[in-house]
C-alpha cells in the first residue's frame, strides 16, 4: 500500500510539474518574444524619431552604426522601391531588392510589420519589424527594418529551459522525499495497526497497541484494543467453558457422540470408545460413523436416525453378544433445520443382570419358602382333618413341623444376613483386633455337636497367634458357614482342617474337608445365591443355599479375595486372603 500510493503520489506530482514546467516554458517563450518585439520597436521609434531623419536629409549613417554597434541589432532601411538605402552589416556587398519581403510589403501599406521567418541571405531564422516612415505629405519615405537572428533568443531560452528543468528535478526529488517521509509517517501507525490486527487474527488476543493520536487512526487504533480486549474475554470464557465441557464429557459413564446431518463425527468422549471399542488413540473426529465402527448396532442407530419426525428417541439394544445399552437421539436444530444428533450410549448390562438377578432371587426365595410352608401346613392340615391323637404319629409330624419351622428360620436368618451385607457392608461394624486362634478354637466349640455326630475331628494349625483387624460378628459368620458345610459335605470319621498363616500384609485361612468334591462344572457357580450342587443332598443336610453366598460378600467386603479348589472324592479347599488391618 504504502509503494503505490508514494509511486502515484509521486507520478501526480512529476507529471503536474511538468505540465507546469512545459506551460511555464511556453508562456516564456512567448512573452520573452513579444519583449523582444516591443524593444525593437522601441529601438525603431528611437530611430525614426532621432536618426533617421538626420540620414535620410544628410545621408550621414555613423550614428546609424553606432547605434547600431551598440545594440548589436541589424538595421535596414529600405526605399520606397525596395532598394536598400542602409545596411548596418558590412561586407553584405550589393542587396537584391526587398520590395517583395512580407515586413517590406506590410510597411509599404503603411503599418509596422513584424516577420519571423528564414533568411536567405544569413541562412538562418530571424525576427524582422518594418517600421514605415511618412514624410510631410503622409507618403512612406522610407522604411526602417529592424532584424535579429532567433537563435540569440533561444539561447536565452535554451537557458532558462535548463534552469527550469533543475528547478522541476529539485522540486521533484525533494517532493518525492517529502511524500515518502510523510507517508512513512502517517501509514507507519496503520501498519502497526494492520500487524496488530493480523496478531488478533491469528489467535494472539489480549495484547494492547499503545498509539496516543486524537484522529481516526488513534480511534482505529483503540477500537483494536477493544475489540482484543473483548476477544480475550470471549475466548477465555469459550475455552474455559469448553474445558469444563471436555471434562464433563471426558468424566461421564455415559457414552456421547455428536454426529453432523452427514454422519460425521464431530465430537466422541472416552466413554463411547470404551463402549464402541475403538482405539483411544485412532483419530475418528471427521469420519463417517460408519466408517469407523461397522457392527450390526450401527445399522439398527441409523434407521432411528433417518427418522426426522421424532425430536428425542430412545431405544434399547444389545451390542458385542453380551452389552446391552439403552441409546437416547437428540436433534441438533438450527434456523428449524436438522444439523445433526447427539447420541447417548448408558450400559445398562449390569442394571439388566441385577433385575434378572432380582427375579431369579424372588423366585428362588418363594421357592425356598414355599416348600417348608407347605410342608408345615400340610402336616397341621393332616393333624385337624384326621383327628390324629396317636402319640407317636402326632411325635413325628410335630418332628417334621419343627424341622421345617427351623430351616424357615435359618432361611430367613441367611436372608436378612445377606441383605445386610450388600446394603451396608453387614450389620453395625464395630471392626476389633481379633485373635484368630482364639476365635477358631470358640468356633469348634460351637459346632462340636455336628462334629461329633459324624464322627468328624476338627484341626487348627497355626504356627504362632495371629491377630487380624475384622468385625468379630462377620469373622465368626464367615468361618461358622465354611466349617459347618465343611463337616456336613464331609464322609464320616473324617478330618476338616483349618490352617492360619499371615504374610506381609495379609492373613491366609484355609478350610479342607475330605468329603464329596465339587464337580469343576459348578465351582464357579457355588457362591450364587441358592445354588446347590446337589439339591437333594443339600436339603437333607440343612442347607439354605445361601452360606456361600454370605461368605462371598463378608470377603469382598472387608477388600479381601477367597480361592475354591476342589476336586471329585477327594474334598475341597477353601483359601481366603485379608489384609491385615482395615486401611489397607
Amino acid at each position: 500500500m504504502k509503494k503505490r500510493l508514494s509511486l502515484s503520489l509521486t507520478i501526480i506530482i512529476v507529471v503536474s510539474i511538468a505540465i507546469c514546467g512545459l506551460f511555464t516554458t511556453i508562456s516564456y517563450r512567448q512573452s520573452y518574444y513579444a519583449d523582444t518585439e516591443n524593444n525593437i520597436k522601441k529601438s525603431s521609434n528611437y530611430i525614426m524619431n532621432y536618426l533617421l531623419p538626420d540620414f535620410l536629409e544628410t545621408g550621414n549613417k555613423e550614428h546609424l552604426d553606432n547605434f547600431a554597434q551598440s545594440t548589436n541589432l541589424r538595421m535596414t532601411i529600405i526605399n520606397p522601391q525596395g532598394d536598400v538605402t542602409y545596411e548596418s552589416l558590412q561586407g553584405l556587398g550589393d542587396l537584391e531588392n526587398h520590395g517583395n519581403r512580407p515586413e517590406i510589403v506590410g510597411a509599404l501599406e503603411g503599418d509596422q510589420t513584424t516577420e519571423v521567418r528564414f533568411s536567405k541571405t544569413f541562412k538562418d531564422e530571424m525576427i524582422y519589424v518594418a517600421t514605415p516612415y511618412f514624410g510631410e505629405d503622409q507618403s512612406v519615405d522610407a522604411i526602417l527594418r529592424i532584424a535579429m537572428p532567433v537563435n540569440a533568443m533561444d539561447d536565452a531560452l535554451f537557458e532558462m529551459i535548463n534552469n527550469i528543468i533543475f528547478v522541476i528535478l529539485t522540486t521533484i526529488i525533494a517532493t518525492t522525499l517529502l511524500i515518502n517521509y510523510f507517508i512513512n509517517r502517517e501509514l507507519k501507525p496503520l501498519e502497526e495497526a494492520s500487524v496488530f490486527a493480523r496478531e488478533i487474527a491469528s489467535g494472539k488476543y489480549g495484547q494492547q497497541l499503545t498509539m496516543i493520536r486524537e484522529d481516526q487512526i488513534g480511534e482505529l487504533v483503540e477500537s483494536l484494543n477493544q475489540m482484543s480486549i473483548r476477544l480475550n474475554n470471549s475466548f477465555a470464557e469459550m475455552n474455559q467453558k469448553n474445558a469444563e465441557l471436555t471434562a464433563i464429557l471426558s468424566n461421564m459413564n455415559h457414552g456421547v457422540i455428536a454426529i453432523d446431518k452427514k454422519n460425521h463425527i464431530v465430537h466422541l468422549n472416552e466413554a463411547a470408545r470404551r463402549v464402541l471399542r475403538i482405539p483411544m488413540n485412532e483419530a475418528v473426529i471427521g469420519k463417517n460413523i460408519l466408517a469407523v465402527y461397522r457392527e450390526s448396532f450401527i445399522l439398527e442407530l441409523m434407521n432411528y436416525l433417518e427418522n426426522d419426525t421424532c425430536e428425542k428417541m430412545s431405544f434399547e439394544s444389545r451390542i458385542h453378544s453380551n452389552q446391552v445399552l439403552r441409546v437416547y437421539i437428540n436433534q441438533i436444530e438450527e434456523n428449524n433445520n436438522i444439523n445433526g444428533h447427539i447420541i447417548i450410549f448408558e450400559d445398562i448390562t449390569l442394571l439388566k443382570n441385577l433385575e434378572k438377578m432380582r427375579r431369579d432371587f424372588v423366585a428362588n426365595v418363594s421357592h425356598e419358602l414355599k416348600t417348608p410352608i407347605t410342608t408345615i401346613k400340610g402336616f397341621i392340615e393332616t393333624i385337624q382333618v384326621n383327628q390324629i391323637t396317636d402319640p407317636k404319629t402326632l411325635e413325628r409330624f410335630y418332628s417334621i413341623i419343627y424341622e421345617e419351622s427351623d430351616r424357615l428360620s435359618r432361611l430367613v436368618s441367611d436372608i436378612l444376613v445377606l441383605s445386610q451385607l450388600e446394603n451396608k457392608g453387614g450389620f453395625d461394624r464395630k471392626f476389633e483386633l481379633l485373635h484368630l486362634d482364639t476365635e477358631i478354637i470358640q468356633i469348634f466349640d460351637i459346632l462340636k455337636l455336628s462334629a461329633e455326630a459324624k464322627e468328624t475331628t476338627l484341626v487348627l494349625t497355626c504356627e504362632e497367634s495371629i491377630e487380624l483387624e475384622f468385625v468379630a460378628d462377620e469373622f465368626r459368620q464367615m468361618m461358622i458357614n465354611l466349617i459347618d458345610n465343611a463337616i456336613k459335605y464331609s464322609e464320616p470319621r473324617q478330618q476338616v482342617e483349618i490352617t492360619l498363616s499371615e504374610q506381609e500384609e495379609a492373613v491366609v485361612i484355609q478350610v479342607r474337608d475330605h468329603g464329596y468334591g465339587i464337580p469343576e462344572k459348578d465351582v464357579d457357580r457355588i457362591f450364587e445365591r441358592f445354588y446347590r450342587v446337589d439339591k437333594s443332598r443339600s436339603k437333607e443336610k440343612g442347607g439354605t443355599g445361601l452360606g456361600l453366598a454370605i461368605v462371598k460378600h463378608i470377603v469382598n467386603n472387608n477388600c479381601g479375595k477367597i480361592v475354591v479348589s476342589s476336586e471329585v472324592g477327594e474334598g475341597t479347599e477353601f483359601m481366603i486372603q485379608l489384609p491385615k488391618y482395615k486401611d489397607q
